[in-house]
């Protein structure tokens, strides 16, 4: 009888980086100035302002001004300067006075004011009241999301968020119902600042998080992104520049550097050292960027879905193929673009004269539509927003094709009906086959969104796509996608053919995944070890995560070492928690893989999917008592899962109690009739028994007979 299943990959339990649209103007309230003085923060101040003060009064924005004051202004309206603050009497008072109430997931949540401090009242149905002090902000507008303290100096991000155009609080997450003890809820990890929000709401932010004590040691040199984030070299500069030399200290980036010093923060990746980013760094080296082999993220097409930011949707395009980089449209101290978009002007820059092969275009010829009407502005149709977050629109980086069509295939939501919903789907689509046929019918956009919806249901004939989609991609991002989504039809040979080329391929985001697909099949020992030695820090990585899964000795620096950093960096996570347990557990560590997984299931304990991974390290760790009692936890939040009576079914077997099995795996067939592995297995529980009739009609249902 089979031990409980092997290990499957990792949960992939996603952070949500919130990166707001802030703008506004200077604080007036308690975070108002930059002339901090002194060694260091006041240690009974919840939420200082700087950790380095110090530094602050050397090479703050203040110390700019004199020579680079129009960069400083436009710094101080922009979303970057307020993206987090302390709170302030003078700016937050209005948003709680007079008392505010809000429900989220059947809770009242009460918003006040008292005694010059704010406060989020939690009142539960019993009436009883838990008061939080709120200490911190996230964002300006459209929307503030405020912080409270925990134990641990966790700082939580509160999902009671106040509407500053409406006057009013939301739940960030209404139609969730994000409870208590779930991964999401405002309490958990899934909205804890330090782990989540802070590196990119912060000056040179360091998480200093203490896996033994369960308790962060976060600093930043100041709240928002200022100078320091983007620039290098200010002390050095500031000090010469005091004596008229204004190039010391300096260094010019190129646009691709400043591009990926952006993506820092404007992507969704994770993060891979405790090493912060700093300008000029390759983004390679620090992240792992998301992109549609994951589902859930983007639509098959690529178009964003879910809180994607921007450098993922602005990789897979085409202009940013073509060498378009973040500063060729926006400012970069106000964010702002550098030209109108509401006449065209910014996208004719290029498209009016071919700059960087562009297709050159007459926009009302292009877009069919009058001049001053809104489907003539290029930024409609293939930049169309979605609303996050309740009240925050954002724009798609990704620049597609506007396609009806495939909202009809596959779902994916196209610019044409988001204008014309009124009239109907078909009359959207007949209207962009009459104008635009035979360009969205020989577009690899379809093409690609066909073959990544058809990956996503696990069809066999998306391997044959993706192969040929492969084969002719230019575009590195997508060859990931594609490398990503091929691991999947392993050991198909061409499939592992084509992973070995790709795992040589130039773009590290192609190399990193063609090896984490490789690592699944025996016989690629000698390739994982070539990818350790990977120029770029993220194949190395993933060279060495496919390795300690398949429980090679880890021997080869820096990507052993750096394996190792990356989960203590990340030790603050369920999925990292869950590697170390495997890990620990092939050491023969039992005390430690029972922490590991203590530590995850408390993260997420509304999960029952973590009580069954938890139950498969323990088991093999020999803890085969304590996977029993976690899965009994599971099947309680679970009752119609057959996963738990299953892996119950095994673990009595494995323990030789084959009454007890046959009774779980009983209970599985039950709820899944068509779960032919637990048919096989009660088979062969039978045959334990001597009871060879049923063993042998199980056998037959396990045949699918």
């Amino acid at each position: 009888m089979p031990r409980l299943r092997k290990l499957q990959p990792p949960i992939t339990i996603l952070s949500t980086v919130l990166l707001l649209a802030l703008w506004s103007g200077c604080d007036e309230g308690n975070n108002s100035g930059y002339r901090a003085t002194g060694p260091g923060p006041n240690p009974d101040d919840p939420f200082p302002f700087s950790h380095a003060p110090v530094q602050i009064a050397k090479y703050g924005p203040d110390s700019c001004l004199p020579c680079h004051e129009q960069a400083v202004l436009d710094w101080r309206k922009s979303h970057h300067a307020k993206a987090n603050r302390r709170v302030s009497t003078a700016k937050d008072r209005a948003a709680f006075t007079p008392t505010r109430t809000v429900e989220e997931s059947g809770v009242i949540y009460e918003l006040s004011e008292a005694e010059n401090k704010f406060w989020l009242t939690v009142v539960k149905p019993d009436g009883t009241r838990e008061p939080h002090e709120l200490v911190g902000v996230i964002g300006e507008t459209p929307l503030r999301q405020y912080l409270t303290r925990f134990e641990g100096n966790k700082l939580q991000t509160i999902s009671a968020s106040y509407d500053v155009l409406e006057d009013e609080w939301f739940d960030v997450y209404a139609g969730e119902n994000r409870m208590p003890g779930e991964w999401g809820h405002w309490a958990s990890q899934g909205m804890n600042w330090n782990a989540n929000c802070a590196y990119c709401h912060t000056t040179h932010y360091e998480k200093g998080f203490l896996y033994g004590a369960d308790h962060y040691e976060s600093t930043w040199i100041q709240q928002g992104i200022a100078c320091a984030e983007c620039h290098t070299g200010l002390d050095v500069h500031v000090e010469a520049s005091a004596r008229k030399d204004y190039v010391t200290g300096l260094t010019k980036l190129t646009k691709e550097q400043t591009t990926e010093n952006c993506a820092s923060c404007h992507a969704r990746r994770d993060q891979l050292t405790a090493d912060a980013f700093v300008p000029g760094d390759h983004f390679h080296d620090h992240f792992d960027l998301s992109l549609p082999d994951q589902p859930g993220l983007y639509y098959a097409d690529g178009q964003i879905l879910d809180e994607d930011f921007v450098y993922g949707s602005f990789q897979m395009s085409r202009m940013a193929h073509k060498g378009v980089q973040c500063m060729d449209c926006h400012s970069p101290h106000s964010m702002e673009p550098i030209l109108p978009i509401d006449n065209n002007m910014l996208c004719m820059r290029c498209h009016e004269g071919g700059v960087l092969e562009a297709p050159i275009i007459q926009p009302q010829t292009h877009s069919f539509h009058a001049a001053d009407s809104t489907g003539n502005l290029c930024v409609n149709c293939h930049m169309p927003k979605t609303k996050y977050m309740q009240v925050d629109p954002r724009a798609d980086h990704g620049f597609h094709l506007p396609d009806p069509l495939m909202t009809r295939e596959l779902g994916i939501p196209n610019a044409c009906s988001g204008c014309h919903e009124d009239k109907g789907l078909d009359w959207n689509i007949d209207w962009s086959e009459k104008w635009y046929g035979e360009k969205l019918a020989d577009s690899r956009q379809r093409a690609r969104a066909r073959a990544v919806s058809a990956a996503y249901q696990a069809d066999p004939e998306a391997a044959g796509q993706l192969l040929a989609l492969c084969e002719a991609e230019d575009i590195p991002a997508w060859r990931a996608i594609y490398a990503g989504l091929l691991a999947n039809y392993l050991p198909r040979e061409d499939v592992r053919l084509q992973l070995e080329a790709l795992s040589r391929d130039a773009d590290p985001m192609v190399r990193s995944r063609a090896i984490r697909g490789l690592a699944r099949v025996d016989s690629q020992e000698s390739r994982l070890k070539d990818s350790m030695e990977d120029p770029c820090r993220l194949v190395r990585i993933s060279a060495a995560r496919g390795a300690s899964i398949r429980g090679m000795a880890l021997t080869q620096e820096p990507a052993a070492g750096e394996w190792e950093g990356y989960l203590a960096f990340q030790s603050d996570r369920p999925q990292t928690l869950f590697l170390l347990a495997q890990q620990a557990a092939r050491a023969g560590q039992a005390d430690s893989v029972e922490d590991y997984v203590t530590r995850a299931i408390a993260m997420d304990t509304a999960n029952p999917e973590m009580y069954h991974q938890a139950a498969i390290l323990l088991s093999s760790a020999g803890l085969n008592e304590q996977a029993s009692q976690t899965l009994y936890k599971g099947w309680d939040l679970a009752p119609e899962n057959p996963i738990f009576p299953y892996s119950l079914g095994l673990l009595a077997a494995e323990a030789n109690d084959y009454e007890k099995a046959i009774s779980f795996l009983q209970e599985t067939v039950s709820v899944e009739p068509e779960f032919y592995r637990a048919w096989y297995n009660l088979s062969l529980a039978y045959q334990k028994l001597g009871r060879v009739e049923e063993a042998q009609k199980a056998m037959q249902r396990a045949r699918g007979q």
